[in-house]
């Protein structure tokens, strides 16, 4: 890693009259592009916040703050006892919580299936719209979501039907049983590389009741889950609205 070149642009930024730019988001910033630029690679390990804090004209709160934010990004990952590394884009995010419904054991999980009800582009304003932040359609992919027969659900994912408007050509059942982020990452070469779950019980909307065939102000639980791609964008925004019943949820532990 370049340090005196980033240390250089830091200083450069500054006497260009740029004092009101946080040293911390110059840093960041700067090791963002050294990763576009190629300088730095995934599994690259970037030097200790000590020895860049003795590098650059930076104080070790500043270096503190500039990690934390690429981490947000997913710039890079920090794996304790080891050290911080830059993180591999094509990783993908796997496993979430809210499919993992346990079995009368308490261990095994049950078999979740999901059926593509319709691909489509939609105007409707949201949470959807304001997180991915475009003026323009959003595309909306309706999943059911069956729990080994049990009861279903209903998900939504919506993405920017501008960027990725090819999925209106794919057969709907082509869709079926498929993990969309892992389509983005294989298809478009846009890897999920952080998400955000917020979870509440909320009062169903009418037109959710008769979808999953409940009686009018169903209460249930309500997933929201924020995509981010690499650098912190926003990519996707699902929505999955569980019924009540007696399956429990398993929640796995974060590892990074």
């Amino acid at each position: 890693m370049n340090l005196a070149g980033l240390a250089d642009k830091i200083e450069g930024a500054t006497e260009r009259g740029l004092p009101r730019v946080p040293k911390y988001i110059l840093l960041s910033d700067g090791i963002s592009g050294a990763v576009d630029n190629g300088d730095l690679k995934p599994g690259d390990q970037l030097p200790g916040e000590y020895d860049l804090a003795a590098a650059l004209p930076a104080s070790l709160g500043t270096i503190q703050k500039a990690l934390s934010r690429l981490v947000e990004q997913g710039v890079i990952v920090r794996r304790h006892g080891s050290g911080t590394f830059i993180s591999d884009q094509s990783d993908q995010l796997h496993d979430l919580w809210h499919f993992r419904f346990l079995g009368d054991d308490g261990r095994s999980l049950l078999p979740v299936f999901t059926r593509v009800k319709s691909i489509k582009k939609t105007s409707e304003d949201g949470d959807w719209s304001h997180f991915l932040g475009v003026d323009r359609p959003l595309l909306c992919i309706e999943r059911e979501i069956d729990v080994n027969g049990e009861f279903m659900c209903l998900g939504r994912i919506y993405l920017d039907a501008e960027r990725f408007s090819e999925i209106l050509n794919l057969e709907i059942s082509d869709l079926d049983n498929t993990n969309i982020r892992a389509l983005l990452r294989q298809n478009y070469d846009v890897p999920t590389v952080r998400i955000t779950e917020q979870v509440g019980a909320e009062i169903f909307a009418l037109n959710i009741c008769d979808l999953l065939k409940l009686k009018k102000h169903t209460t249930g639980l309500v997933c929201h889950i924020l995509g981010y791609e690499f650098r912190g964008a926003p990519i996707s925004y699902q929505v999955v609205y569980l019924p009540p019943h007696a399956r429990r949820l398993e929640i796995r532990p974060r590892t990074n």
